[in-house]
């Protein structure tokens, strides 16, 4: 059968892609269509431009690691194992999502995902706050130290985080600097998850190490090259009491955010310069009905002028007193057991 005439002639085709492309044609069609492996952009450098290549990892471990949560196709994820016997030395926070634990104590952790043989998780320890993302979690001089009573039995004295893995292994970027301890996975029959034992060997106050600065751990599930497929980030603050730390920093969670506590003024106390109230006691005669009674005055100028009233009244009971055929007045009217002191006679 012959080849159908092309709609355009062959030289035109050529003329017009060769325009477009600068002549690199190679070959016809069976229409008479001129065939091109590439066009080319002559008026652009390409040399320079980094071209992806499919199927290549991205490190885990680099500069700024990547942080967002992702289960990814094989449904991972970590928690911390509340079940242990070890409790009293960590404790979990669901409202910060965050661990609180003693230094050089073992924590276990539930790594689930769906069973795919060969694959591993990789634990790295990374800041949180901005200034600090860059810089690689390090041990302090002090616990690094091989005289340290922590390093009796580990070899791996620059790695904060560590595990009691067999089959593990510790790496340190030689980049970023960053530290990181991987471990192959591996699902027993009947179990949804397996369990990696962690320690942390520095404190999050140590000066040199952690510098009180907030850290995360970021678990990655890779494959033998190191290709990501999963991501999970716990929260974790060593220390050397969890629980008091873990209630702190809940209640701080709690409070409105924006307001600042407001101390209350406490009540002024009276002043030592200023003289206290002065009681004034006044007895009446045996002969009276009227019992004794206490004056409280309020001030000082106060207690002078009931001074003076007192001094008038004795004048005039004196004279009562001795006069004939005249009752002696009360000094105090009580009216509705309220007292009533008369003015002075003049």
């Amino acid at each position: 059968m012959a080849n159908p005439t092309p709609s355009r002639p062959v030289d035109e085709w050529t003329s017009a892609q060769r325009r477009m492309a600068g002549g690199g044609v190679n070959g016809y069609t069976a229409r008479g269509e001129p065939v091109f492996d590439h066009l080319v952009n002559t008026a652009h450098e390409w040399a320079n431009v980094p071209v992806p290549v499919p199927g290549s990892a991205v490190d885990p471990t680099g500069e700024l690691p990547a942080r967002n949560e992702w289960a990814g196709i094989h449904f991972f994820d970590v928690k911390v194992d509340l079940s242990g016997l070890h409790k009293k030395y960590y404790v979990y926070s669901s409202k910060l999502n965050k661990l609180f634990v003693d230094m050089d104590k073992v924590v276990p952790f539930q790594i689930k995902w769906d069973g795919h043989p060969g694959l591993y998780v990789r634990a790295m320890m990374m800041f949180c706050v901005a200034e600090h993302l860059k810089q690689p979690v390090r041990r302090c001089l002090t616990h690094k130290h091989t005289d340290d009573p922590s390093n009796f039995n580990y070899e791996h004295s620059e790695h904060v985080l560590a595990t009691e893995n067999d089959n593990c292994k510790y790496e340190v970027n030689p980049n970023s600097l960053r530290h990181s301890v991987k471990v192959p996975l591996s699902l027993q029959h009947g179990c949804d998850h397996t369990l990696i034992n962690y320690k942390f060997m520095c404190k999050t106050s140590c000066t040199g190490g952690l510098n009180r600065s907030p850290t995360d751990i970021i678990f990655t599930l890779e494959n033998e090259v190191g290709e990501v497929f999963g991501r999970q980030i716990i929260g974790v603050k060593i220390c050397s009491c969890p629980k008091r730390d873990k209630e702190k920093e809940e209640t701080n969670l709690a409070e409105p955010s924006g307001k600042t506590k407001i101390k209350r003024k406490k009540e002024e106390k009276p002043s030592k310069l200023m003289d206290p109230p002065k009681k004034i006691k006044q007895e009446l005669f045996e002969s009276s009905p009227y019992s004794s009674f206490m004056v409280t005055a309020a001030n000082p100028q106060i207690a002078q002028l009931l001074k003076e009233h007192i001094k008038k009244w004795e004048e005039v009971k004196s004279v009562e007193w001795n006069a004939e055929r005249i009752s002696i007045s009360p000094l105090v009217e009580i009216i509705d057991n309220v007292a009533v002191l008369p003015q002075p006679y003049q």
